[in-house]
């Protein structure tokens, strides 16, 4: 048990490096157009741990570094992280609406 913990938090830091990543790369993809906001940045890292938290159990690891599983994961931290964001958007109109 204290094995699989060990591994889960290892994923979950490898997934939150990730997350820093592909935070950073869509930074310098709209830097041009935003600012930079620590609040997204950090929402992103968050997304990438919560990945690496749950790749293991997907049959997915991502401590192994090969570059289908970065890929993989970086797939993935940006589709949830679009998914949230859609989330958080639809609900923040509906209170504006209702």
């Amino acid at each position: 048990m204290d094995h699989e913990v060990q591994l889960s938090f290892s994923a979950a830091l490898l997934g939150a490096l990730y997350g820093a990543v592909f935070a950073g790369a869509g930074y310098l993809k709209s830097r041009r157009f935003e600012g930079f906001s620590p609040r997204k940045f950090l929402k992103t890292v968050a997304v990438g741990a919560l990945v690496g938290l749950i790749s293991p159990h997907l049959g997915l690891d991502i401590t192994d570094l090969r570059m289908e599983e970065l890929l993989l994961t970086g797939g993935a931290v940006t589709l949830l992280n679009d998914l949230f964001g859609a989330i958080v958007l639809t609900r923040s109109r509906r209170r504006r609406v209702g």
